[in-house]
């Protein structure tokens, strides 16, 4: 018997009785859950009901990319009232509930994304049978989305794996594999990819004939804790009070989806959890962080200009010239993925290193059993490295990551064009100097891009690309194709001084500097940034990246943009003499010990006293006026990121609000720059930016396009 839709199809039953039902969506490349399909599922699972030669069931992708995804996020944006997103909840939790309901076995058979609602149909399994591979991941990541699980996995997933396990997965909304699912209880067989089917039909099968083993018990000692802390009523409310004391701690109460999930979790039902899903599906932050899932989706379709119907290169290997922290961590990404990597660098101890760092990035995921000591040592061994170019000649691509010097930049690529086959892509990790100067004596100069990465490499998840007028579309392409094989969220600029990302930095980091010389303290200013959501403040990021790195950076930019960009008063030369470089030699804005922050009895860090006589005023003694703190710290930046749109350094909006985002911190329940007008409204931006300008000078006067847009009451997304 085949019952079908579009979607789902429903195939058997086979001798023993076991149907199995097909998730296929038709056009696309992963399974999403829509509220359309929810009726054809509702259909199939009757279907069942009323057969009464199906004696069990498989659920199965048709797809070999995954599971399912999670839920159709587009249905979400459609919704404009609290009760119709609290009725999207209860139309997923019925549907799921007659799964649930099926009086007869059901096995998920879960090979790549379970994610969101995928996770929450196979909870509405009686059993789950995943794969070993990689890219098997189970998870309930609504949290990142500013939501929380909407079709019954807040009461589904505590009762499986415990409210400590479930709490872990839905504050976080980290994902699963294969071999810890099944530790933790979340699945019940792990097999290779290939066993998949075969695995799930088998377990149906015995589950059908009663001969399932049960659930392996946990000891005496777990028994103990899961009854203390989480099967009785006071022990669960500790549980939660702790995990809300770190919730609030973490995001100072500016995203309500944890403190949700919290308070769905104590009342542990359907219909709390469908009207906290309404409630938060209308706040500005679920708004906010949907928008940058949109931006990622998005971009994901933007190779760059020109490159429509180009196919890259492929590439095999890739050189990396220097292998400080930056070039070190790019091999290690690369070699993650699948790429042999030859490092460069002037000394071999550079590259004992960058060795070594590799080596312990590897052991931290053996560690967490992402992988066995074979796959620590299979990456490394696609690490090599010297002093000369032997080797480098053979590479398709070479990222070069060396100190920002003009004139050494264009040697090195003068030197590679020398040893290079015919193509070979050099690619400069600067982070302001213009690729077209560095392409500038190049003799293949279309062969030149900019591919900026953001330390630390292996946890930022953003790469800008650069490109010039001269660069090939091939090799924008491929660059991109590079990014994205790291497992990076890529944004194609064009080329100037800073590009984007620097660009839209300096303004916010020259104006703490601008409120230090206005008298306010320095931990006011780092606090005046975390108020509104950045993940740390600019003081705090100068020690990070390096008070050095700064410095050079501030000079680029004073040398290309003049006065336009009105930076501070220059402060840096005393700070040098004194070698304040930051945390890396435990010397900078704060106290550090061997890399540590030093902190009070409080747990504050605490500023080292002795840097405010760099300034002419002293320590600051100026007592906070954080809304004022806050906008001039950010509306510099927005307005630098709109004069970026205006002067076509960006392609559209949605790359410039995931790029201030993932690469320099903008607080992203605002979900970036742009949207962040488009909330407050541009006349609105437009007369506070007007004020400040008044107020501190030219360096807040609105662009051309700001203006325009709040003369129009325009918007960058319509």
């Amino acid at each position: 018997m085949t019952t079908q839709t579009q979607a789902i199809r429903l195939e058997g039953p086979d001798a023993d009785g076991i149907a199995t039902l097909w998730i296929d969506c038709p056009g696309k490349k992963v399974n999403t859950l829509s509220v359309s399909l929810l009726p054809d599922f509702e259909k199939a699972f009757a279907a069942v009901q009323a057969n009464s030669a199906i004696r069990g069931l498989v659920l199965a992708s048709g797809k070999e990319s995954g599971f399912i995804a999670g839920a159709d996020i587009d249905d979400l944006g459609q919704v404009r009232t609290a009760s119709d997103g609290e009725k999207i909840s209860r139309e997923g939790q019925a549907a799921l509930g007659k799964l649930a309901d099926l009086k007869l076995p059901t096995v998920a058979a879960i090979h790549g994304e379970a994610l969101g609602g995928g996770l929450e149909l196979a909870l509405a399994c009686k059993a789950r049978v995943c794969t070993t591979h990689k890219k098997t991941k189970l998870g309930l990541p609504e949290v990142m989305l500013g939501l929380l699980p909407g079709a019954g996995g807040t009461v589904r997933l505590p009762k499986l794996v415990g409210l400590t396990a479930s709490l872990d997965m839905m504050l976080t909304g980290k994902t699963i594999r294969g071999e810890k699912a099944l530790k933790m209880g979340l699945v019940d067989r792990c097999v290779p990819a290939p066993q998949l089917m075969d695995a799930a039909r088998g377990l149906c099968r015995d589950m059908v004939h009663g001969k399932v083993e049960p659930k392996a018990k946990h000891g005496v000692k777990e028994e103990v804790q899961s009854f203390l802390l989480e099967r009785n009523p006071l022990g669960k409310m500790m549980v939660l009070s702790e995990a809300k004391k770190k919730v609030l701690k973490q995001t100072k109460g500016m995203y309500p989806a944890p403190l949700k999930i919290l308070e769905v979790l104590h009342k542990g039902t359907l219909e709390a959890e469908a009207r906290a899903f309404g409630e938060l599906l209308m706040t500005p932050e679920s708004a906010g962080l949907r928008h940058l899932f949109a931006a990622i989706s998005h971009l994901k379709k933007d190779d760059g200009p020109g490159t429509a119907g180009i196919t890259g290169r492929k590439v095999a290997r890739v050189g990396m010239l220097g292998a400080g922290l930056m070039g070190a961590g790019i091999a290690t990404v690369l070699a993650d993925n699948g790429v042999e990597v030859r490092l460069k660098d002037r000394e071999h101890t550079a590259i004992g290193r960058a060795l070594d760092y590799a080596r312990k990035v590897y052991g931290k995921a053996k560690k967490k059993k992402v992988y066995p000591q074979a796959g620590v040592d299979e990456r490394m061994a696609r690490i090599s490295g010297g002093t000369d170019w032997a080797g480098i000649g053979q590479a398709d691509v070479l990222i070069e990551a060396v100190f920002e010097d003009l004139g050494l930049k264009q040697r090195l690529l003068a030197e590679f064009e020398d040893v290079t086959k015919l193509g070979g892509i050099f690619a400069s990790n600067t982070s302001a100097l213009p690729i077209t100067e560095i392409a500038a004596k190049a003799a293949r100069p279309e062969n030149v891009i900019g591919m900026h990465f953001f330390s630390p490499v292996e946890k930022m998840p953003l790469v800008e690309v650069i490109v010039t007028d001269q660069t090939s579309p091939q090799v924008t392409k491929t660059t991109v194709d590079i990014a994205r094989k790291m497992g990076k969220n890529v944004i194609v600029v064009k080329d100037c001084a800073g590009f984007y990302t620097t660009r839209a930095l300096v303004p916010y980091m020259s104006e703490a500097i601008f409120l230090a010389l206005d008298g306010y303290k320095l931990e006011d200013i780092d606090e005046a940034a975390t108020r509104v959501g950045f993940p740390v403040g600019p003081i705090t990021l100068s020690d990070e990246v390096g008070i050095d790195v700064g410095v050079k950076v501030l000079k680029e930019m004073k040398h290309y943009y003049g006065e336009r960009m009105q930076l501070p008063p220059d402060v840096s030369a005393a700070l040098m003499e004194e070698g304040r470089l930051g945390r890396k030699n435990n010397k900078g804005f704060y106290l550090y010990k061997d890399g540590k922050s030093l902190n009070d009895d409080k747990g504050h860090k605490q500023i080292d006293e002795t840097v405010y006589r760099h300034f002419p005023g002293g320590k600051g003694t100026k007592q906070p006026d954080w809304r004022e703190m806050a906008d001039r710290l950010i509306l510099g930046l927005v307005n630098e990121a709109a004069l970026c749109l205006q002067e076509g350094i960006l392609r559209d909006a949605y790359a410039g609000d995931l790029g201030a985002v993932m690469g320099i911190g903008f607080p992203p329940f605002e979900g970036g720059p742009f949207r962040f007008v488009d909330r407050f409204g541009a006349r609105s931006t437009v007369d506070k930016m007007r004020g400040l300008e008044a107020k501190y000078g030219k360096r807040f006067a609105p662009c051309k396009l700001l203006v325009e847009m709040a003369e129009s009451d325009g918007k960058f997304y319509p």
